[in-house]
């Protein structure tokens, strides 16, 4: 066994801790380098590029005066919607719905999380199948749309929603925005 109280030996072993310490201060410097170099080459927000973004619809502000087709497609043979309190007189949700359905001259409306949950309809037992189906369509952002189908997206209290409109016969002139709003003001009546 060696002699420690050797001064070649102390000698030794306190340049091997040096030496050691310097490799690890190296090592954490180098690190903290590469750390900061990746993190101004990375943007806060990475989008993963498989997936298409949803799309979200903003509802125009209320201006003054007369809208901008004001006055143009009168003798149209689309009816325009029906002038119905879709939230005044209702028990609930599925009721408001039904008469958002009536109102624009739909067969069924249904409201679906963004993964194609089922959150709330105007029919008593809508598939729960065609409903993740419809979801998924306005997710990946399908073209062309099924024939009779209106899928719209909202945003209500922090929550992504899909709308999805099922045409009667004869269908109504739906404008989204309008079908946008009535059915915000039913889920803030709501929810």
């Amino acid at each position: 066994m060696p002699d420690l109280s050797d001064p070649e030996i102390t000698v030794f072993f306190i340049a091997g801790g040096v030496a050691v310490v310097l490799l690890c201060i190296a090592a954490a410097v180098l690190a903290k380098k590469r750390r900061h170099e990746l993190k101004s080459l990375s943007s806060p927000i990475t989008l993963d590029p498989s997936r298409p973004p949803l799309r979200v619809h903003k509802i125009p502000a209320y201006t003054r005066g007369n809208p901008p087709d004001a006055g143009r497609d009168t003798d149209s043979p689309l009816p325009r919607p029906k002038v119905i309190d879709c939230i005044t007189g209702r028990a609930n949700l599925s009721e408001s719905l039904a008469a958002l359905a009536e109102k624009y001259s739909m067969d069924e409306i249904t409201l679906a999380t963004a993964d194609g949950l089922l959150l709330a309809s105007s029919q008593k037992s809508p598939s729960a199948d065609a409903v993740a189906w419809y979801a998924g369509l306005f997710a990946e952002n399908v073209q062309p749309r099924p024939p009779g189908i209106i899928l719209y997206g909202l945003e209500h209290k922090g929550s992504f929603l899909v709308g999805i409109a099922k045409a009667g016969d004869p269908p109504v002139r739906a404008r989204e925005p309008d079908l946008i709003r009535d059915t915000k003001d039913i889920l803030n009546r709501w929810i």
